[in-house]
């Protein structure tokens, strides 16, 4: 017979952490005036944690002074109170609502003292939650932490979406040069580049010693050059052919003086190229070099709901591609988009303009925004969507099987959702349905809202959690294969009736 009393154990070790009677281990954590000194058990600290394991055999092997000193400057008491309680109990508890506690700084903390499952919960905890990050300071912080590519990435993603979080705060001028040229070497950042270029020229004078007066008129020709040398490693990666040749006019007349030998030259050549006042040779446009990728929002993509690098993650789950998805520059599909409904406009979102708009086109996206939530929800279609038969008939509830259709969740654009599924419907009186209902798009006439309903029947995962939703808009892509030359017939695996 055994008994369970892990309750009774684990209720003495708690009481052990909060009398830590016996002690032979004082740790003096955080930095003044915010110090604070943690008496604690050598054997429970290094049974439980590996950095505690090798820092006192270390101790041990060169030192007998009794009790044992620790310091850890690094990390602030609250936190590490909230470790040590772990260490002893298994139990980890924190608001950081409540108590102020920064995930960002409870994570590394707990990365210094080597605690695997709560660095391993946490990350997941910051993957999956936005609201529990505090930007930009935290993008900051993951910056300096190479140990954490997961993170560094989710927090880069942020940011580019919403650059002027990061822009437009204190902490962007006094950024260090290195997580500024890693913003401007991010194809993803959605700014225009006449924008950046500003925040550019605003970090370099405010990190010019130099520079007292940001008015030009009254700077002589030496504070160009020492903002030159402020800006040195930046310029190279400010994408001045994406500028229109207005805002590059505005650029050339106030700081012509600083940018990279023969670049002015090559710009001008450029925009003459493209708008060429007597062409008798058809024109060429393409510089021959300092050339560098369009970013996300040069992208021709016609949408108000995803964007260059949603799509790019779509092409990719259409071609089953394996590891790092397309990038957006090296698209090989066409998004053409072909139909938008919206809640706001309410013309054109009945059933019967989305068949007028989208069916016999081939291959189509859907892509939802949910109202009131701003959920990103959709689905591809390898067939095409249709309405009427060939005989005049319509189409009721026609179930076509296919083999590479799928829906997806672009919510959390970090670990976006992708169920494939094994059929599509055709109805004249529905608008996109996909698999026995588990996504699919309705008008409801009398309220003139377009809703939509998702109940998993034929897919892997759900893709929001609940059956009915009203949408905000959702907008019809055809997909058009950029790699062949020459369409060849579209094949469905049901013969139309």
């Amino acid at each position: 017979m055994e008994y369970d009393h892990t309750s009774d154990l684990l209720e003495d070790f708690l009481n052990l952490f909060e009398n830590s009677e016996d002690y032979n281990v004082k740790i003096e954590v955080g930095r003044t005036p915010n110090v604070r000194e943690f008496e604690a058990h050598s054997i429970i600290l290094s049974a439980r944690s590996n950095y505690f394991q090798k820092a006192f055999l270390n101790y041990w092997a060169n030192s007998e002074e009794k009790p044992i000193i620790f310091k850890q400057p690094n990390i602030s008491p609250s936190i590490f109170e909230i470790l040590l309680k772990y260490i002893y109990t298994g139990l980890i508890s924190f608001d950081n609502k409540v108590n102020k506690l920064n995930l960002v700084d409870v994570i590394i903390a707990a990365d210094e003292l080597e605690l695997r499952d709560i660095v391993q919960q946490l990350e997941k905890q910051l993957l999956q939650n936005e609201s529990d990050w505090q930007f930009p300071k935290d993008f900051i912080k993951i910056h300096q932490q190479k140990q954490f590519p997961k993170l560094y990435n989710f927090a880069l993603g942020f940011i580019c979406r919403n650059p002027k979080i990061i822009f437009e705060s204190e902490d962007f001028l006094r950024m260090d040069e290195t997580i500024l040229i890693q913003l401007l070497k991010c194809d993803y950042l959605e700014l225009k580049e006449i924008e950046i270029w500003k925040y550019v020229i605003n970090w370099g004078i405010k990190n010019t010693d130099s520079i007292l007066d940001d008015d030009l008129t009254k700077w002589a020709p030496m504070k160009f050059m020492d903002l030159e040398k402020t800006l040195h490693n930046c310029l190279p990666h400010v994408r001045f052919f994406q500028m229109s040749s207005n805002d590059y006019k505005k650029v050339r007349t106030d700081f012509k003086n600083i940018l990279p030998q023969g670049l002015d030259d090559e710009i001008i050549l450029y925009f003459l190229n493209l708008n060429p006042p007597n062409p008798p040779n058809p024109p060429n446009p393409e510089p021959s070099n300092n050339v560098l990728p369009l970013r996300i929002l040069a992208y021709p993509l016609e949408s108000k709901i995803i964007n260059a690098k949603d799509a790019a993650f779509i092409a990719s789950w259409i071609d089953k591609k394996q590891g790092e998805p397309y990038h957006f520059n090296d698209l090989p599909y066409e998004f053409k988009l072909i139909y938008r409904a919206s809640r706001a406009s309410r013309e054109g979102s009945d059933v019967k303009n989305f068949h007028d708009c989208c069916d016999n086109k081939g291959p189509t996206v859907v892509i939802i925004k949910v109202q009131d939530t701003n959920e990103i929800i959709g689905g591809y279609n390898q067939l095409d969507w249709r309405s009427a038969k060939y005989n005049h008939d319509f189409y009721n509830e026609y179930e076509c099987k296919t083999s590479n259709s799928f829906i997806f969740s672009l919510t959390n654009r970090a670990i976006p959702t992708l169920s494939r599924v094994s059929s599509i419907i055709w109805c004249k009186n529905k608008g996109p349905c996909f698999g026995l209902r588990d996504l699919w798009i309705q008008n409801d006439s009398p309220l003139n809202n377009i809703v939509g309903k998702s109940k998993r029947r034929s897919y892997e995962k759900k893709i929001i959690n609940r059956e009915n939703f009203k949408i905000e808009e959702y907008e019809v892509f055809q997909i058009i294969d950029s790699r062949t030359v020459h369409k060849l017939p579209l094949l469905h695996s049901q013969t139309p009736i």
